[in-house]
């Protein structure tokens, strides 16, 4: 019997959908044909929430990372990308990161 795949998906650099082909109930990261590879999204919002909080509504919307800016005043409010590290990326260039914790969720 061949087991369920995974299915989970996500959007890499280029914006392309990928989809894991591991199995349903594979521990860790997940993975495509091609063998790029992804963290599940739950922790990578836990981690960015942890760094950028402060000044950042941080979202993953399942397909898009989403981070704005608190003061609606800033320069650079809105940050929408394809991938975590391209919007932590993008994040490092408008804005320096908080070490405090993460406001709570209105």
């Amino acid at each position: 019997m061949i087991p369920n795949p995974c299915g989970e998906s996500a959007l890499n650099p280029g914006g392309a959908r990928r989809t894991c082909v591991l199995d349903a109930d594979h521990p860790g990261h997940h993975e495509d044909l091609t063998g790029w590879r992804w963290e599940p999204p739950f922790p990578v919002l836990e981690r960015l929430r942890a760094t950028w909080g402060t000044t950042h509504r941080i979202a993953w919307t399942g397909s898009l990372w989403v981070a704005v800016h608190r003061d609606p005043a800033a320069s650079w409010r809105t940050h929408v990308e394809p991938t975590p590290a391209q919007l932590e990326d993008r994040l490092r260039r408008h804005a320096a990161p908080s070490s405090a914790q993460p406001h709570p969720r209105p």
